[in-house]
C-alpha cells in the first residue's frame, strides 16, 4: 500500500468518523471529495460499514479514544497535507485515536479488493453495496443522506441506500421512514418495498413497510406510487395511499396537525388491528402481538400515545373487548 492510498484511507475515516455530525456545507464538501473518484466511495462506504458494525463501534467508544492495533501503522500525515476542514476539534490523544484506529482497521483489511463497495457508483462494473441507516426499538433517528436530502427514521426501522451516478435508489427493510428529498433532476429519488415503489417529484414524504402493505404518505409536493400489478398513480400533498397487495386505498390527512409516527402519536383512522400492533411493537422492548392473527383484519380509530406502548395496547384492546397477557415470549392481545 502507498502513501497515496494511506492518505486516502485516512481521509475517508475521517469523513466517516464525522458523517452524522456534518453540516450543509460538511455535506458539499464530501460529496466534492466523493466524486473525485470512485475509489473515494468505496473507501468511504467501507468506514461507514465498520463503524456500523456494533462490536467495532464498542471498541473504538470503550477505549476513550485510545485503541491499540499493532498493524498496520499508518504514518502520521503532515499537517501541511491534511485538509482543514477534515480535522476533529478536540483533545488529541496519544497513542493511536478512534479515527487512525478505523482507517489501520480498514488498512489492515485493504488486501481483500475494496470493489465491493460504493456510494456513488460510476464504475459500472463494481457490484453494488448500499449504506445502511437503522434505529434502535422506541428511537428515532435523523439522518442527511450523502445527496443533501433528509431521512428521519422511526424507532426499529432500517433502509438501505443505493447511489449511484444516474439514481438514487433506497430500500425500505423494516419499519418506516420520513424522507425530505433535495431536487436532483438527473437522479431520481425512489423508495422500495415489497410489492411498491414511490418516487420523489420534488418533495417529502413517508413510507411505512407493514405486513403486506405498504403506506405513503405526502407532506409536500407529489410521489408516484408504482405498485406491483397496478397502473401508476401520483399522490398529492396531504394525502396518503396503502396498497395491501391487491387493492390501493386512499384518504387525506392534516400534515400539520397529524404527522403520524414522528409526533409520539398514532393516528388511526380505520386503522387495520394488525398494523397498529406492528407500529407499537417498533416502541416496546417487549415484543407486542395478536394472540389471534384472525383479529389483524379489524379496523378502529383513535388517537394513542406511540411511546407508552403497552397502555396504547391496553386502550386498543378494550375496543374490541380484548385485554394484554404477558407470556415469556410477549405481550399478547387476547380475548378477555
Amino acid at each position: 500500500m502507498d502513501e497515496r492510498q494511506l492518505e486516502m484511507i485516512e481521509t475517508a475515516a475521517d469523513w466517516a468518523d464525522r458523517y452524522d455530525d456534518l453540516d450543509e456545507a460538511g455535506r458539499r464538501e464530501l460529496a466534492r471529495w466523493l466524486e473525485q473518484s470512485p475509489e473515494h466511495g468505496r473507501t468511504f462506504a467501507r468506514m461507514r460499514q465498520m463503524l456500523q458494525d456494533g462490536a467495532l463501534a464498542e471498541a473504538l467508544e470503550s477505549t476513550a479514544s485510545v485503541v491499540e492495533v499493532p498493524i498496520p501503522v499508518l504514518p502520521r500525515q503532515r499537517p501541511s497535507a491534511m485538509r482543514p476542514g477534515l480535522r476533529r476539534t478536540g483533545q488529541e490523544a496519544p497513542g493511536l485515536g478512534r479515527r487512525q484506529a478505523l482507517a489501520a482497521g480498514l488498512a489492515a483489511l485493504a488486501v481483500v479488493p475494496l470493489g465491493s463497495y460504493f456510494l456513488f457508483r460510476n464504475d459500472k462494473d463494481v457490484p453494488a453495496s448500499p449504506l445502511r441507516f437503522a434505529s434502535a426499538v422506541g428511537k428515532r433517528r435523523h439522518f442527511t443522506l450523502p445527496d443533501g436530502s433528509g431521512l428521519l427514521l422511526d424507532a426499529a426501522s432500517s433502509v438501505a441506500v443505493h447511489f449511484t451516478a444516474d439514481m438514487r435508489a433506497v430500500e425500505l427493510e423494516r419499519g418506516a421512514a420520513r424522507f425530505d428529498v433535495r431536487h436532483d433532476a438527473a437522479r431520481p429519488f425512489e423508495v422500495r418495498t415489497p410489492g411498491a415503489s414511490m418516487t420523489a417529484l420534488g418533495t417529502s414524504f413517508s413510507v411505512d413497510r407493514l405486513t403486506g402493505a405498504s403506506e405513503l404518505r405526502v407532506f409536500s409536493g407529489r410521489v408516484r406510487m408504482a405498485a406491483d400489478g397496478h397502473d401508476a398513480f401520483v399522490v398529492p400533498a396531504r394525502e396518503w395511499a396503502l396498497f395491501d397487495g391487491s387493492a390501493t386505498s386512499r384518504g387525506n390527512f392534516d400534515a400539520e396537525t397529524r404527522p403520524d409516527w414522528q409526533n409520539d402519536w398514532l393516528d388511526a383512522d380505520s386503522m387495520r388491528l394488525g398494523f397498529a400492533i406492528e407500529r407499537l411493537a417498533r416502541y416496546s422492548e417487549t415484543p407486542i402481538r395478536l394472540g389471534d392473527p384472525a383479529l389483524a383484519s379489524r379496523t378502529f380509530s383513535g388517537r394513542f400515545r406511540l411511546d407508552r406502548p403497552e397502555q396504547s395496547l391496553a386502550l386498543i384492546g378494550a375496543l374490541f373487548g380484548l385485554e394484554a397477557s404477558r407470556r415469556a415470549d410477549g405481550i399478547y392481545l387476547v380475548t378477555a
